[in-house]
C-alpha cells in the first residue's frame, strides 16, 4: 500500500463522519421543532388578547391633517404605466 495507509479504514471513517453529521443535524432539527411546539403550547394556554384581531377595534380618530383617499377612479392619465 502506498504510504502505508489502510484505504478501507479511511473509507469507513468517512462514512462514519458523514453519518455523525447527519445524526447531529437531525437531532438539532428535532430539538428546534420540540422547542417550538412547547412555546406555542404555552402561548396558546393563556387567555391574552394577543393575536385575536377583530374588525370592531376601537381605534382613535385620524388627525385632522390626514389626507383621505378619493372615492372613485383616479384620473392620472396612465402616469404609472
Amino acid at each position: 500500500m502506498p504510504g502505508g495507509r489502510d484505504l478501507d479504514r479511511e473509507a469507513r471513517s468517512g462514512v462514519t463522519t458523514k453519518l455523525l453529521v447527519v445524526l447531529m443535524v437531525a437531532a438539532a432539527s428535532a430539538a428546534v421543532i420540540l422547542v417550538n411546539v412547547v412555546l406555542l403550547g404555552s402561548a396558546a394556554a393563556r387567555n391574552d388578547p394577543v393575536g385575536r384581531l377583530s374588525p370592531r377595534a376601537h381605534l382613535p380618530a385620524a388627525p385632522h391633517w390626514t389626507v383621505r383617499p378619493t372615492a372613485g377612479r383616479m384620473h392620472d392619465e396612465g402616469a404609472d404605466d
